[in-house]
């Protein structure tokens, strides 16, 4: 009867095992292979720039939710794969005291003004992006 020599001896069961889990994660998952895209763009608010706040692509079917703050001018830029997107436009979150009773808790700043309640819920801002090799910049034009 031969010995075996290790654990990735084939002539061993756990062997055979280790060494099939090892090809497996070697050459098996890859991980996230989705193309990307630098998506950029311009939010407003009846044509004045929008620079507080976050604007968030999600596209529910794939599972992708990316965000990103609002800069200088109301710009934006981040990386989405390829798909159709709902998009949202949220106010910065400002923490609350708390009191004795509530402990603190996040909210949207209520002295943003210039970003609609509507546009803060892909549900109900009705912004939509299809992100495609060529398409990848958007702007958004908030209307009261």
């Amino acid at each position: 009867m031969r010995q075996c020599l290790s654990v990735f001896d084939p002539c061993s069961f756990r062997g055979s095992i280790l060494a099939s889990l090892a090809v497996v994660s070697i050459g098996g998952c890859r991980g996230d292979k989705l193309v990307r895209y630098r998506v950029s763009g311009r939010v407003t608010f009846q044509g004045q720039s929008v620079e507080l706040g976050e604007i968030t692509f999600e596209d529910p079917n794939a599972g992708q939710v990316n965000s990103s703050a609002l800069q200088s001018g109301g710009g934006y830029s981040l990386e989405l794969p390829a798909g159709n997107f709902k998009v949202s436009v949220a106010p910065p979150l400002v923490e609350t005291k708390g009191t004795g009773e509530t402990p603190p808790d996040m909210v949207p700043d209520p002295a943003v003004k210039n970003i609609p309640k509507k546009y803060w819920r892909q549900e109900t801002s009705g912004l939509s992006a299809q992100v495609v090799k060529d398409k990848t910049t958007f702007t958004f034009d908030l209307k009261p």
